[in-house]
């Protein structure tokens, strides 16, 4: 799914978290949003959302003009996003929590492991849970996982909606080279129709997986290209990559 933002401004005050916003970023492609904190990048995936509505501009999904609607209303266009906190239910297993997701995506009730839907739903669990790295932790309560396991369940609960529109806010944070590696190869393996929305700090990650990368600063677009171009971009350097002496 193809998003646009058209002149995006949010306003908080006198304060501009976003100023004129203008995004293009075609179906199936992986962008990396970066920028110093504060830059506005969290805002931009609220609006996106919508979790919260801008000054002005418009957001549109395939075409679309869905800047007056809810998020769940977005959300079943086919929008999913992460945190950078943890959105799990603590006190379901691993394998709970995905059950959840994929029923949500199914509409067939809130009952964790429905007769007629038994073998579906779990089929599909197991998968998910090979695919994420967590099948053996598919019986352990969630506030019980590691911070990297707790990262990779929450990416496959995005994903269990089977998204045509995927935004991770810093899911690499608090990861382990190794987990990182891991959670690179998930999102390599994505099918080639979703759309993948990236903000990381983690340049190595950026690099490794967007094919264009858009930066912000205060609030402003100052770059936007291949990330060849992006690590030649003078502006860059010097509002966040850091100028070599």
């Amino acid at each position: 799914m193809n998003i646009s933002t058209a002149s995006v401004t949010v306003r908080f005050g006198a304060v501009a978290a976003l100023q004129d916003v203008s995004l293009e970023i075609p179906s199936g492609e992986r962008r990396a949003l970066i920028g110093p904190n504060g830059a506005g990048k969290t805002t931009l995936f609220d609006v996106i959302t919508g979790a919260r509505r801008p000054t002005s501009g418009r957001i549109l999904l395939a075409g679309a003009d869905v800047t007056p609607l809810s998020t769940w209303r977005r959300a079943r266009l086919g929008l999913a996003r992460t945190f950078q906190r943890s959105a799990l239910f603590p006190t379901l297993t691993t394998a709970e929590n995905l059950a959840l997701a994929v029923r949500a995506r199914m509409q067939t009730g809130w009952r964790i492991w429905p007769s007629r839907m038994e073998r579906t739903v779990a089929m599909e669990v197991s998968s998910r849970l090979r695919a994420a790295g967590l099948a053996a932790l598919a019986q352990r309560r969630a506030w019980t996982l590691a911070h990297g396991e707790q990262r990779a369940l929450e990416i496959e609960l995005a994903l269990a909606s089977q998204p045509r529109l995927l935004l991770l806010d810093e899911p690499m944070a608090g990861l382990s080279g190794e987990e990182r590696q891991a959670a690179v190869a998930r999102l390599r393996s994505l099918p080639p129709h979703v759309t993948l929305v990236l903000v990381e700090h983690d340049l190595d990650v950026v690099f490794a997986v967007a094919q264009r990368i858009s930066v912000l600063d205060h609030g402003v677009l100052i770059a936007d290209g291949t990330p060849a171009e992006i690590r030649a971009d003078h502006r860059v350097q010097e509002v966040y990559l850091g100028r070599a002496d």
